[in-house]
Order: C-alpha cells, then structure tokens, then sequence
C-alpha cells in the first residue's frame, strides 16, 4: 500500500473512485508474492503491480467492471502451470488470488489512509489490516484501534506485528485478516554527491531504497543532480554529518578524499547503521583501517566495513560502480548475504 498511497490519497480526495488489487495469497513460482499492490482508476495510469501477463490483465479487466457497475469486491483465483503461464506471456506460474476492491472517498476511509500517511512518514511500521468476514465487502483497518477481533486473532496479530516485514495472513472461523506491515523502505545515505553517488542514486531509486545525500559542494548536492533524493544537505564538512542511524539505514562512503572518507567512516562505526560501504581500492582501505585501529576501534568494528564497495560484477564506469553498489544493497536488504 505505501507505493500507491500517494496516487491513491489524492484521488479519492478528488470524489472519485477507485479499485486497489492485492495478491492475497501465493504459492509456486509466481513472479509476485503476497503484498504486492496495484491500483486502477477510470481513465488513469495504472499504479503498481502484481506480475504483469495474464493474471494483470485479467484483474484489471474486472477492477474496470467494478469501476463501472459499483460492485464491491471480486477474489480471483490464478492456478498457472509453468508451460500456461508461458503461454500467457509470464515468466512464472503458481497459485495466486487476487482480492480487487472498490473504494469510495467516504470519510472514514479518507482519515485511515491519511492516519496511514502521517505513520508511515513518522515511521511507525503501522499495520494494515483488511478484514474478510465472509459475503460484507472487505473493510480496511489500522490494528490498535478497537476493531471487535476475536480474542485470537488480536493476539496473533500483536504476537507478529514487531516482527513481521512482509504481509500475512490470519484465519479465525469465517472471518479472513490480510495483515500488511507498511515498513518504511531501507534508506541510502549518499555520503558524497559526485558521479558514482548519481548512478547509484537513479538505480537504488528504481529498486524502492530512499535517498539521502550529503556533500559539502552545493553544486553536486543539488535538487536537479538527485531529483529522487528525499533530503540534500550541504554540510559545511564532513565530521558530524551523518546523525543516529539504526539498521534500516545503509551508508555509501564515496566522497572526493581519503580524509573525508577516513571521517565519515569514523562516524558511520559509532552508529547502528545495517550496512557501511566504502568506495575505494585495498591500498586505501588499509590505510584508513590502520588508522582507526590506532584511535581504538576493534578489528571486529572494521569487519562490518564492506571496502571495496559492491558486488564483483566487473566494470568501472560510473553506471558500472553504481549497478555493483546495490546490487549489495539489495543483497543485504533481503538478506542474501552469507
């Protein structure tokens, strides 16, 4: 939801209406999992995803007839072998069901998304929660409120609800709770604006990270260079700059000079921060690593440095560097590392 919660919000503002679609449930080789959201309204761009081929396609037509005659909610039910769904023009079969459903801009509805809205900005991991009790349309939900839940299905939802980063599901008699933990995207802090910090920013952008750079020339860091930054700083130098971090912030160390990149290394040790990375070559490395072991970090501290920074895909273009750095962030993100 927090994908299309910014095309959605706006446009039942509006007084229109709209259909969201959310794989539901998915088992097999499909190309998306539960969680995966599209949103379709009359006459506009279609938002989001959940596979593309026939199974799109099909939901789209029928979130359209939805549009057209009111109804309120349709689950689909996609059985694909892998030879249909090459057929169909997929590249992955599965069993997949699709909830559509309709939503009309009533108030109520227009408060729970902006409540969504204000948690997600703060961080909160809101959980949202969509109630399928048999033939009454779906009801969307925030847990924590008092909803009248069976006293199993509030605890199974408290007992995974710290935990949980994907969507689940929770079945209790006849009534169904798609659970979705809107967990803030990991964010990428660019220390260092110049030319591998701008590819790495457009391909980190395109895989769902948030951007934050920082440099002390105004004239890399800079709303035109990284028009998908959440926040620039311009940062008189390079000592204090980076703030509290916890484990869903990455730090990239790419900037102009070994003694600012030795600085905010310093800095980036002392935090919480999940992932560290320093662009650079072996010679470097060893020397800053020889440095801050004299001022008192541990070997263990250094070892969660990765330097050289990014995957061993070969090339040395901006783009190239840009394209190694996350793809190890994606790595750690989904905890692919070994």
């Amino acid at each position: 939801m927090r994908l299309i919660l910014p095309s959605l919000l706006p446009w039942l503002e509006l007084g229109r209406p709209a259909v969201i679609g959310a794989i539901v449930r998915s088992s097999g080789s499909a190309p998306r999992h539960s969680g995966a959201r599209m949103l379709v309204r009359p006459d506009a761009p279609l938002v989001g995803t959940i596979g593309g081929g026939t199974l799109e396609g099909s939901s789209i037509a029928v979130a359209h007839e939805l549009l057209a005659t009111g109804e309120a909610y349709r689950l689909l039910d996609f059985n694909l072998s892998a030879d249909e769904a090459a057929r169909c023009g997929m590249v992955c079969g599965g069993r997949q069901q699709v909830l559509l459903h309709r939503l009309e801009p009533h108030p109520d509805l227009l408060e729970l998304l902006r409540e969504l809205e204000r948690g997600l900005a703060l961080r909160l991991r809101p959980l949202l929660l969509t109630l399928l009790r048999g033939t009454p349309p779906p009801e969307l939900r925030l847990f924590g409120s008092d909803l009248g839940l069976p006293a199993a299905v509030a605890a199974e939802l408290t007992r995974r609800q710290p935990r949980a980063s994907r969507p689940f599901l929770v079945e209790h008699d006849e009534l169904c709770v798609f659970a979705e933990p809107q967990v803030h995207p990991c964010t990428v802090h660019l220390v260092g604006a110049g030319h591998v910090a701008l590819a790495t920013a457009r391909i980190a952008a395109l895989v769902g990270f948030a951007l934050r750079v920082l440099d002390d020339r105004a004239e890399f860091a800079s709303r035109e260079r990284f028009p998908e930054a959440e926040t620039i700083e311009v940062v008189s130098d390079f000592q204090d700059g980076l703030g509290a971090l916890g484990p869903d912030d990455m730090v990239v160390i790419a900037t102009r000079g070994h003694q600012h990149d030795h600085e905010v290394l310093r800095q980036a040790l002392r935090t919480r921060a999940g992932y560290i990375g320093m662009i650079g070559s072996r010679a470097k490395r060893d020397a800053i690593y020889t440095a801050l072991l004299r001022e008192g970090f541990s070997p263990a501290d250094l070892q969660r440095v990765s330097c050289p920074i990014g995957l061993k895909l070969g090339g040395d273009s901006p783009a190239e560097i840009g394209l190694c750095i996350v793809a190890q962030l994606q790595q750690v993100r989904c905890g692919q590392t070994s």
